[in-house]
């Protein structure tokens, strides 16, 4: 399997041109969320989330964005209801959108991408292994705030992956960085993972069952986008 991971910065204002097409290409459901949202940006996330998820699996499948259904597990996990041999995964916060897929094989993918922000320490020790948190509190100071994001952003890839949600706590498992400054998991001996800073201000991280993982990342533009659908 082939895997790609996709990636949309989403800008601040959307004409709004630009922005009823948009609306125009995606379910029912998710217009109705997004009418509901206080905070436009929070709008445009999800939004341009499901149409970057279109575009990118209209290719996969062969079938046109809008012939796309998706359905969810018990979990809560989106998956493809026709097209079983194509796995996905996505993510957005702040100003990015983040997209990990595949077709051809049944490797489950997980991604998530966080907006950096100050954050009290303490909470490592309530969601992080004893093995993590002690690695968190061993970093230099001026450090912590970054790997703290790695651990999370990794734990949530990890999560997503395997497709459980809540009901796995994040305490059940332990990511490690090797010496070459790479991430795995004793747990998930069988997974690759990624870990890479988008710009100053988000963190991402990527997964697969076993699958290898791209070196780089596709940087899709609003406009690309836009053209994908017309």
């Amino acid at each position: 399997m082939m895997i790609t991971i996709r990636v949309l910065q989403v800008p601040a204002e959307l004409p709004e041109g630009y922005w009823n097409f948009f609306l125009s290409h995606v379910s029912e459901e998710r217009r109705e969320q997004a009418s509901r949202f206080v905070r436009l940006a929070d709008a445009y996330r999800s939004v341009l989330g499901e149409v970057l998820t279109r575009v990118t699996l209209s290719k996969l499948t062969g079938q046109k964005p809008g012939e796309l259904f998706f359905t969810r597990n018990q979990y809560g996990k989106p998956a493809l209801s026709h097209a079983s041999n194509v796995q996905f995964n996505v993510s957005h916060s702040g100003d990015w959108i983040a997209l990990i897929s595949g077709a051809g094989a049944t490797a489950d993918l997980g991604v998530d991408v966080e907006k950096i922000a100050p954050i009290d320490m303490k909470i490592a020790e309530r969601f992080f292994s004893l093995t993590e948190s002690s690695f968190l509190a061993a970093e230099p100071a001026e450090m912590q705030l970054e790997t703290f994001y790695r651990l999370w952003t990794l734990k949530e890839s990890y999560i997503k992956a395997v497709g459980m949600g809540l009901s796995m706590p994040l305490d059940s498992f332990s990511m490690i960085r090797n010496a070459d400054g790479n991430w795995h998991s004793p747990e998930a001996a069988s997974y690759p993972f990624l870990s890479l800073r988008l710009d100053q201000g988000h963190m991402l991280a990527a997964c697969s069952a076993g699958e290898e993982l791209p070196a780089q990342l596709d940087v899709i533009t609003m406009e690309e986008l836009y053209q994908a659908l017309i």
